[in-house]
């Protein structure tokens, strides 16, 4: 076994492997145990976190860095800023935007403290996308273990889900040319899931079988790429030696920081008011959407539950019908033509209706191609108004041909 210690944690249970690489489950306890006084890995469930990319002005300062990535994604979150952890690669990538991971901090704080109250010593906390193996651009390694779907699309891209959500999660990615689906010899549903995508053209699939989930989930563990992979410990997660070498440097120029520290107060307590301003905003943007989502509710008293019950419903039991399968065929057909941009959409009496940008009337031509390749979603144009800068298209998405 490597000197590096790596266990996963799912938030109850603790699993590992012993000297002879076989899988074991317990308590954090065993596992500290076990790691006798090792440095750890912990890999966490991926579908907590949120790995994306942000472009980010030249910083060097780590801190800095972190700061400005949460700055930069503020819109595109729907928690408050104050209430997420972000961890940045080390470097931008060739397009020049660098990978970003966005946990909820309480979680990645609950995690720590439980490893540390057990007796872990981690020095990495990954999402568990990253156990699986790297196999290089336009390749994808997918893992089903039970109900969950763990997907790594590249070295530093990837997402865990449920199964019911993977082929819409699936189907917004860039198709690729080659798939590794590692699953248990006796899961018969993990090719079908696959194939469901319709991926155009095809994927070359290549299915790796294990006897059983744990025997999975072992090789994920003995293979678990601690080198590239995105590390939560970052920022005021860091361990608490690295924090210490930090800061010793600085002591001689206490005083000077403790002057610095008034006008940094100060000035943060400007960027708060104007942060709660902005917050104030997108509540109001929220509710603005839940009323043109959901015409039908008269009272909000909590959204984010009251959109959750909602969306249940429209979801419809078993999860046949419904929004989704829709949700799902447009996915497929806008994300296929890269030059259609979504800019609203609302479902009711059982349709979904859109409101899409092309770059040119050839945008239209191409939905309408696409969707004629979809089987239970038929397109209808209601109106496409053409100018200088593009096309726009009001039309709506059915499960029945109109």
């Amino acid at each position: 076994m490597s000197e590096r210690f790596i266990v996963y944690f799912d938030g109850e249970q603790a699993a590992w492997l012993n000297a002879a690489e076989e899988l074991v489950r317990g308590t954090l306890r065993d596992a500290a145990t076990a790691a006798d006084g090792r440095e750890t890995t912990v890999l966490m469930p991926g579908e907590d976190i949120l790995l994306t990319r942000v472009a980010l002005p030249p910083i060097r300062q780590a801190r800095r860095r972190l700061q400005a990535a949460s700055f930069a994604l503020e819109d595109r979150l729907v928690s408050r800023v104050d209430d997420l952890h972000f961890a940045l690669a080390p470097r931008a990538e060739a397009d020049g935007e660098t990978p970003v991971l966005v946990v909820e901090r309480a979680l990645v704080q609950s995690t720590l403290d439980a490893c540390r109250d057990a007796g872990l010593d981690v020095v990495q906390l990954l999402p568990d996308m990253f156990a699986l193996p790297d196999t290089g651009a336009e390749s994808w390694s997918v893992a089903m273990i039970g109900d969950r779907v763990i997907t790594r699309t590249d070295t530093l891209h990837g997402f865990a889900c449920e199964r019911g959500l993977w082929p819409t999660l699936a189907g917004g990615c860039t198709p690729p040319e080659h798939v590794v689906l590692h699953a248990s010899d006796n899961d018969s549903q993990a090719r079908a899931l696959v194939d469901e995508l319709r991926f155009e053209p095809a994927p070359d699939i290549e299915q790796v079988g294990h006897p059983d989930p744990d025997a999975l989930l072992a090789r994920l563990l003995a293979h678990a790429d601690t080198q590239r992979a995105i590390n939560l410990r970052q920022g005021t997660f860091a361990r608490a030696s690295a924090m210490q070498a930090w800061w010793q440097p600085f002591k001689l120029t206490a005083g000077l920081a403790a002057a610095w520290l008034l006008v940094a107060l100060a000035a943060r307590g400007i960027e708060s008011w104007q942060l709660h301003q902005r917050i104030d905003t997108l509540e109001a943007q929220s509710e603005t959407a839940f009323r043109e989502a959901f015409p039908n509710v008269r009272t909000i008293n909590d959204l984010r539950v009251q959109a959750e019950q909602n969306i249940r419903a429209l979801r419809g039991s078993g999860g046949s019908g419904g929004m989704f399968p829709l949700l799902q065929a447009t996915a497929e057909v806008t994300g296929q033509a890269g030059d259609l941009t979504i800019q609203s959409m609302q479902y009711r009496d059982g349709a979904l209706y859109l409101s899409l940008r092309g770059d040119s009337v050839q945008s239209l031509e191409a939905l309408r191609a696409g969707f004629a390749r979809q089987r239970g979603a038929a397109l209808n144009v209601e109106s496409a108004d053409a100018a200088a800068d593009g096309v726009q298209i009001r039309a709506s998405v059915t499960g029945e041909a109109v």
